[in-house]
């Protein structure tokens, strides 16, 4: 008999040397945990921070996630969203046969992105008739 899926899900960052910019993904975290009230969403950093992705993968699977959905904080798909993060998954599941994953798109595929940058620029611009 299957097993039931349990999702967890990894959001994903490049990571910084300077630590103050990695921290910020926390509070990202903490918050989305309590607006989905899902304590299965793990922060990691593809280099650069910590936990890295190997790390947090281990934390998941030992909540007993069988599936992980990874949310990447990547405006483009690029070479780290196309061919490292997908290695370095690969590479920290193999220990657990049976667990699965997927990477969500690139950031830029959302339209929604449109729509912050417009907002950020709407206020900015509000008074400069130069502009458009």
């Amino acid at each position: 008999m299957a097993s039931k899926r349990k999702t967890g899900v990894l959001l994903v960052t490049h990571g910084s040397k300077l630590k103050e910019a990695n921290w910020s993904m926390f509070p990202i975290v903490r918050e989305l945990r309590r607006r989905l009230g899902n304590d299965c969403i793990a922060p990691c950093f593809m280099e650069l921070g910590r936990p890295d992705i190997p790390t947090a993968v281990q934390k998941l699977v030992c909540r007993g996630c069988n599936h992980l959905f990874v949310h990447v904080f990547f405006l483009v798909p690029g070479k780290h969203l196309q061919n490292d993060i997908p290695r370095i998954l690969r590479h920290a599941l193999e220990p657990h046969p049976g667990v699965t994953f997927e990477i969500g798109n690139a950031m830029f595929t959302d339209p929604g992105l449109t729509d912050l940058v417009e907002q950020r620029l709407s206020h900015l611009l509000a008074g400069d008739e130069t502009v458009g």
